[in-house]
């Protein structure tokens, strides 16, 4: 019993560990030290079931405020007339499967650990970990993504394209702002200092 119970623990112990992924290319060789200004479009989210969210409001000025924070702070200015960049900011949901295993194998002994505290030995053995070596199950959650596309306003050339993607969380506020700062941390024009 206290076997099953540590082994348990052990498993659950074991959380879905997703990574951000950032994904950057961009032409270098642009002069990026001679754009100083931009415009903003946000397209409206796409959800996990392809629909597209056209009235998602809040995911879009979520986006709009954090991209257009992230430029400001690079020293570029929002136009809504003959910006030196189109900015282009797209978004969706995807729902992603991820297969676990609690990492323990049962070996091919015909002893293993049994009775009350446990030996070795015995034909009710139960193989070298126990009753849950190996076992196998699926975890389900909501992933997110954003994509940037940087486009040259006097020649409509991308010039820098970022895509971040990343688990959803429950604060989307503070997530969008990381993730918008992972995509942007590779742009040409660095941050001004504030200090």
């Amino acid at each position: 019993m206290l076997r099953r119970v540590l082994v348990s623990l052990f498993v659950l112990a074991l959380p879905v560990v997703v990574s951000a992924q950032t994904r950057v290319d961009l032409d270098r060789h642009k002069d990026f030290s001679r754009y100083k200004t931009f415009t903003l479009e946000v397209d409206p989210p796409i959800r996990a079931d392809g629909v597209v969210d056209e009235y998602n409001t809040l995911a879009e000025n979520r986006l709009r405020q954090a991209v257009t924070r992230e430029l400001r702070v690079r020293g570029l200015e929002a136009t809504e007339v003959g910006a030196d960049l189109t900015v282009r900011v797209s978004s969706r949901e995807t729902e992603q499967t991820v297969v676990q295993s609690s990492g323990w194998h049962t070996y091919p002994y015909p002893w293993g650990w049994s009775g009350r505290w446990g030996y070795w030995g015995g034909p009710r053995s139960w193989g070298y970990w126990g009753p849950y070596a190996g076992e196998i199950w699926t975890d389900r959650y909501l992933e997110g993504s954003v994509t940037i596309d940087v486009i040259d306003g006097e020649t409509g050339e991308l010039v820098y394209r970022a895509r971040v993607t990343d688990e959803i969380s429950n604060d989307l506020d503070t997530q969008v702002i990381k993730m918008i700062d992972k995509a942007f941390k590779k742009f040409p024009v660095k941050k001004i200092s504030t200090k």
